[in-house]
């Protein structure tokens, strides 16, 4: 069997290898995971969206590892050091590995529009107490775990958590989308607002670090043994 395993969020066809004789490959089929296509709660210019947004890049990871392969005088990497002492609104950059929150549409500045590069999409949090929650499903062939975090950031990412729980249950809507999306392994953020669940990223390349997690780990390592019968078969 193979792994597709390319930290990138669009892969041209043309990128992935050859499998004349038709293995197994693990993630073979997710090429684009670029927000635009995964959202629905995009906004979009002229819109009549009454409430907050929040600007995102349209790429995983903040657009890192896309924003690895510009050049040196490229207009983002320009922008980029401009925002170490200009604010974003003016040097046409978001904050570095932040996403504003807007309180409503007329606040997005203009040119974000023009930008395939960004998204704007309505603000939707789930909430518990002063806290602001994600939740997020990993999974690996058959196996999954799925975990709670807790922030006092409407921005929330490990880096700012200070607690977590862990979740039996993962709602059948994502399934749903994980089937639709082609994924075998990933990792899916999403939140519950009036019982429903909203993804917010998909991710065909999650790191997970810490001794902490390694039961979770083991756990998710088991689901190559399907893969592996598949490919024997």
């Amino acid at each position: 069997l193979a792994i597709m395993h390319v930290d990138l969020t669009v892969m041209q066809n043309d990128h992935v290898p050859d499998n004349p004789d038709h293995r197994p490959m693990i993630n073979g089929g997710v090429l684009d995971i670029s927000k635009v296509r995964i959202s629905r709660q995009r906004v979009l210019q002229g819109d009549a969206h009454a409430g907050p947004v929040i600007v995102k890049s349209n790429f995983n990871a903040f657009g890192s590892k896309e924003f690895r392969a510009l050049g040196r005088w490229s207009g983002a990497r320009i922008r980029r050091r401009l925002s170490k002492v200009l604010p974003w609104r003016w040097v046409g950059c978001l904050p570095k590995q932040d996403y504003p929150i807007l309180d409503d549409i007329s606040q997005v500045p203009h040119w974000v529009w023009k930008r395939s590069d960004l998204i704007v999409e309505r603000f939707v949090p789930e909430r518990d107490g002063d806290d602001y929650v994600l939740r997020c499903w990993l999974f690996f062939g058959e196996q999954e775990y799925s975990v709670k975090l807790f922030s006092r950031h409407p921005v929330v990412k490990v880096a700012n958590i200070y607690r977590h729980e862990y979740l039996h249950e993962v709602p059948d809507s994502l399934r749903e989308t994980r089937r639709a999306l082609g994924f075998d392994f990933g990792k899916f953020d999403y939140v519950m607002v009036d019982g429903q669940a909203i993804l917010l990223d998909a991710n065909k390349t999650p790191t997970i670090a810490g001794t902490s997690r390694t039961p979770n780990l083991l756990r998710l390592a088991k689901g190559l043994s399907g893969f592996v019968a598949k490919g024997a078969a």
